[in-house]
């Protein structure tokens, strides 16, 4: 089903009394698939959400949410809708926006959930359509633009989810560069991913960088902009990347530092990622979990 010219017009005038907005929530980004490969069933969704929630240290530390990069993929919005319900958290829904076979197969998804959980209160916390889309210039500002217009329309709208906040994932760079201003004037909520070692820094340094891209950020797409943490973390294992080793003792130095930052603040975070992922190429992409891929806790989760 297409809404993309209604929803358009039915988003505006949606944003123009009162967009979605966002509590302080904390949680982790989770693959869809096992160490074998093979997709995840609605029972080891329904563990894994209980193990994350299990981490939770109180507070500000209490972890209820999680972010998904597909629908379609391993029919994973169709597997992790009944285990949130079940587990008693919330999904920040990812639609893959390319090509565009792609994102029609996401959309889709996203609406056969919503048509199969119409009580989107207790299980979808937002919707981010694209991660890093535009980083990768895989697709053009207007286009995205376009694609978040006609999510937040059929969401908000048709399936009268009006709460629930829509925007995209990227990183701060690309927040932080003008030729991007369509995208964020779409979005009820902007995410982003700020990763400290992928900018070369040191442990001590770390915070120092990561604190600079919050501000960069909300400077940029503007202070009352909603604003999630999409991704951030450090990996356990891999090579150096100019002066970022990746280790567990720096893995656990960085989530006291930023984690721990973040829980005195009133900015939802989603920390990559939960769990180690042996299925994806390369050694530091397999080795971001704060838990092994079997979920052993490879550092303690407390600030």
């Amino acid at each position: 089903m297409k809404f993309s010219v209604p929803a358009i017009f039915l988003a505006f005038a949606a944003a123009a009394s009162a967009a979605p907005t966002t509590s302080y929530f904390a949680g982790f980004n989770l693959g869809h698939t096992h160490k074998s490969g093979s997709c995840k069933t609605t029972a080891a969704w329904t563990q894994e959400f209980k193990k994350i929630k299990s981490w939770s240290t109180g507070g500000k530390g209490t972890f209820n949410t999680v972010k998904l990069f597909s629908t379609n993929d391993c029919n994973a919005l169709e597997m992790a809708v009944p285990a949130a319900k079940a587990a008693g958290v919330k999904i920040w829904v990812g639609v893959w926006n390319t090509p565009e076979d792609k994102f029609n197969a996401e959309k889709a998804a996203l609406e056969r959930a919503l048509k199969a959980h119409p009580d989107t209160a207790k299980w979808l916390a937002g919707i981010n359509v694209g991660s890093e889309s535009l980083y990768r210039k895989d697709v053009q500002p207007w286009r995205l633009a376009e694609q978040i217009y006609d999510v937040k329309g059929m969401v908000q709208t048709a399936y009268k989810s009006p709460n629930t906040p829509v925007g995209t994932a990227d990183t701060w760079t690309m927040w932080v560069d003008g030729a991007n201003a369509a995208v964020i004037k779409a979005c009820d909520v902007v995410l982003m991913n700020g990763f400290p070692y992928w900018q070369g820094a040191t442990i001590g340094e770390s915070l120092g960088k990561f604190k600079d891209a919050i501000t960069n950020t909300r400077n940029a797409v503007g202070i009352n902009k909603p604003f999630v943490i999409g991704e951030t973390g450090h990996p356990t294992k891999g090579d150096n990347f100019g002066n970022a080793v990746a280790s567990v003792q720096n893995a656990a130095a960085y989530w006291k530092a930023a984690a721990c930052y973040l829980q005195t603040t009133n900015i939802p975070w989603l920390w990559f990622s939960g769990f180690d992922e042996p299925n994806k190429s390369g050694t530091i992409e397999q080795n971001f979990g704060v838990a092994l891929s079997n979920q052993p806790l490879k550092f303690s989760l407390k600030c």
